[in-house]
């Protein structure tokens, strides 16, 4: 852990210029907490608008009673200068700030999670929660209690005193201990006196207990302890509630955090703003030096194309918001089973692409959906994979990357085997699906196999192939071992099938095509499979057993051990990412 010091910083009086910026947009808005209560906060974003894949800063301003609106406060200055270089910020009053004459401290944890979830539904996942004062010890609660992996990060301005300690020294042990007296004879004997410390600091007497009395959480030094996210700490070297050695106190008990940096400010005292641009220089630096910059918009655009039969398809077009060399590789992207083209792998991995600078194409098709898993046929979906790569021809790109995930990769190696597509030069692999039929024999058995398969026959004779629903029982089988690709699963659950008696034979019948270790081999381009150990269609190493049918030019990832990726690669976003282009760099080179 490295400690910073900044020397040179100019008097309180000091004018220090802005730093030189693009423009910024503010916004009042509410959030709604899930108690009820609407609270203002201010959204501070680029002019450009909200770019949900920026870390964004959710400020807490300093003392009860004090808005995030006060010039002095960071919950202000700072948030416009992260704004004016890309990021976006949420500065938000909490319930203390109106009522905390009777909220116990901990109610502001529902009012921070409240704003992470704003954020949120917007489509932000990564935040730096940012205190001034009392604001960092609202950010420390929030982090024990909550342990919400959304947040990466905490800055603490002018860190706040241990309320309870600060305020017995300076009342004094008598007065602090009558009061403490007073506040717990109300408690238990139901009056509503109020505890007046003065200066319009006054409480409900359960309240002042909770904020002040000697067995209250609101010591940020006993806080500091559980926090295990890289910490900023800053203050001013001339603020009378931070006095000489308090960052290095709280930076040594912080001894869970990987990176926890103090700046002082000599000369400055409470009011950090006097030096609004050389801090907001060094937060910048800081949040950059722990991988929480700004990353490029990515412009996304709705399309449309047309299958052979006449059939309309939509999708979603991804891009770098610069120039894009038409040269480079671009992806065309096939969702999973019941998935769609914008939620889940389909978006995050589209996104992420396209901030590292290529165009990715996250393609619709007729089996699309939950609707179009119930319904739709292997054979059909080739035809709309033409469409698209044809739609991605139109657009000037003439190298490909196929990339499926789940049953996508199914349908790209049926497509790309059949076809020869010369647009697809390689294919990547997401949690690869396995041979279906097989598959299902080994979890319903041979016997209940039998009767569904008899079942979906008779419904096709009779004409009722698009109509008849296959409801059959189909159990997990017990997961598979091999010591090859050791996997860390829990106990098998029983599911079902749903889908009509046509979709059920295209895909799990005797018959089917859906034999993915046969499909790979007719691939012929390079491949990358990836995989993890807390997936259950990874059982019994079947990604070793799929990179070995597609040959030579296939390779495999695998992310093992206790904490592996799942299926939905949750929590593996950027190294699935980072992998990727790393293979397609060493495969397709320029």
């Amino acid at each position: 852990m490295l400690a910073l010091f900044v020397t040179g910083a100019g008097a309180q009086t000091a004018v220090v210029p802005r730093l030189s910026s693009q423009p910024i947009a503010q916004e009042v808005i509410t959030v709604t907490t899930p108690d009820g209560l609407q609270l203002p906060a201010v959204l501070t974003t680029p002019a450009t608008g909200f770019n949900a894949l920026s870390p964004a800063v959710v400020f807490l301003p300093d003392g009860p009673g004090l808005s995030p609106i006060r010039s002095s406060d960071a919950s202000r200055f700072l948030a416009e200068a992260l704004a004016g270089q890309g990021y976006v910020s949420l500065s938000l009053e909490t319930r203390l700030t109106a009522r905390y004459a009777f909220s116990r401290f901990d109610e502001s944890v529902t009012d921070v999670k409240a704003a992470l979830d704003a954020l949120a539904s917007r489509g932000t996942t990564s935040v730096v929660l940012a205190g001034t004062g009392l604001g960092s010890l609202q950010a420390a609660r929030y982090m024990l209690e909550t342990t919400d992996a959304r947040v990466k990060a905490i800055i603490m301005a002018s860190p706040s005193e241990d309320l309870a300690d600060a305020w017995r020294k300076q009342a004094g042990e008598e007065r602090y201990w009558k009061t403490v007296d007073q506040a717990s004879k109300a408690v238990n004997d139901g009056e509503r006196k109020l505890i007046d410390l003065g200066g319009g600091m006054i409480f409900t007497p359960s309240v002042f207990l909770d904020w002040y009395g000697p067995t209250a959480k609101t010591s940020l030094t006993a806080n500091m302890a559980s926090l295990d996210k890289p910490v900023l700490l800053l203050a001013g070297g001339n603020d009378p509630r931070v006095p000489k050695g308090r960052l290095e106190a709280l930076k040594a008990i912080a001894f869970l955090s990987k990176n926890v940096d103090a700046l002082m400010y000599p000369g400055v005292g409470r009011d950090l703003s006097v030096q609004h641009d050389g801090i907001a220089s060094d937060v910048l630096k800081w949040l950059a030096g722990n991988n929480l910059n700004v990353p490029a918009r990515v412009q996304t655009q709705i399309v449309s194309a047309t299958a052979a039969d006449g059939t309309k398809l939509d999708g979603v077009y991804y891009r770098p918001s610069t120039y894009v060399d038409p040269g480079k590789p671009a992806f065309i992207l096939a969702h999973g089973w019941a998935s769609d083209v914008m939620r889940s792998t389909s978006h995050w991995l589209a996104q992420r692409l396209a901030q590292h600078g290529y165009v990715v194409l996250s393609m619709q098709h007729r089996g699309s959906g939950f609707k179009g898993t119930v319904s739709g046929k292997m054979e059909d979906v080739p035809q709309d994979i033409a469409a698209w790569s044809a739609f991605m021809g139109s657009r000037g790109h003439r190298n490909l990357v196929g990339l499926g995930h789940a049953v996508g990769s199914l349908w790209l190696s049926d497509y790309v085997g059949k076809t020869k597509d010369p647009r697809i030069k390689a294919v990547v692999y997401l949690a690869p699906m396995r041979d279906l039929p097989k598959h299902a024999r080994l979890a319903m058995g041979e016997d209940r196999y039998a009767r569904t398969v008899l079942e979906a026959d008779e419904a096709v004779r009779d004409g009722k192939g698009a109509t008849h629903l296959i409801d059959a029982p189909f159990p997990q089988t017990v997961y598979e071992e091999d010591p090859r690709q050791p996997m860390f699963l829990s106990a098998p659950g029983s599911g079902f099938t749903y889908y009509y008696a046509d979709a059920f034979l295209s895909y799990w019948g005797p018959k089917s095509k859906a034999m993915h270790t046969q499909l790979i081999k007719q691939v012929g381009v390079p491949i990358l499979a990836l995989g993890g150990s807390r997936d259950p269609m990874m059982q019994g190493a079947f990604l070793i057993e799929f990179a070995e049918a597609a040959g030579p030019k296939a390779k495999y990832i695998f992310y093992g051990g206790p904490g592996g990726a799942p299926s939905s690669f949750e929590g593996y976003e950027a190294r699935v990412t980072d992998d990727i282009l790393a293979w397609v760099t060493q495969t397709l080179p320029r």
